[in-house]
């Protein structure tokens, strides 16, 4: 039987993400009553309102769905810090307060990289000025010699299709009008 390899770093591993679901990671206590208790309670409300009370299909998936809205808008993260009730808040009715940053490292590595970009550009066009015209002279001499070749090739090709027309035997046929 076959083995799989595997390489697993369990240091890697978020065991708080319920089912690698990583909106379930780093929840709080409550966090998890909330999330957890509007599930059970919608399903709850699912089974027994139809079965004691004759409520409607409908209003029941309804209430099921408002629970289930509440309960990933307050039990849910969308980041560490911010769950996605006060994700959408921040969303919809935009903070006074916005704060700006700029790591330090990485404002050094887009300096150093675009010094790098900006020596190879310099690089390539003191190349292509430095180009030496006696292989430029040697390519277009090429280019042109392939031409004529290839159109030498093709008026043979028509060429020798005629000759091989005016071979061929063409028959011509009259046709009659039988006389009644």
């Amino acid at each position: 039987m076959a083995q799989m390899k595997r390489n697993v770093n369990l240091e890697e591993i978020d065991s708080d993400a319920l089912f690698g679901i990583s909106a379930l990671k780093n929840q709080t206590v409550f966090q998890k009553i909330i999330f957890f208790g509007s599930v059970a309670l919608g399903v709850a409300l699912n089974v027994f309102l139809p079965m004691y009370f004759g409520t409607p299909g409908i209003v029941c998936i309804l209430l099921f769905l408002g629970l289930l809205l509440a309960g990933v808008a307050f039990g849910c993260n969308y980041t560490q810090d911010m769950t996605y009730g006060r994700y959408l808040y921040y969303f919809f009715f935009h903070p006074k307060e916005t704060l700006y940053f700029v790591s330090t490292e990485d404002a050094e590595q887009v300096r150093r990289n675009a010094r790098a970009i900006k020596s190879e550009e310099e690089m390539l066009l003191r190349r292509q000025k430095q180009a030496d015209p006696k292989a430029q002279k040697k390519l277009l001499a090429g280019v042109l010699g392939f031409a004529v070749l290839l159109a030498l090739l093709v008026t043979g090709i028509f060429v020798y299709g005629g000759i091989k027309d005016r071979e061929k035997i063409h028959h011509t046929a009259e046709i009659q009008a039988m006389e009644e």
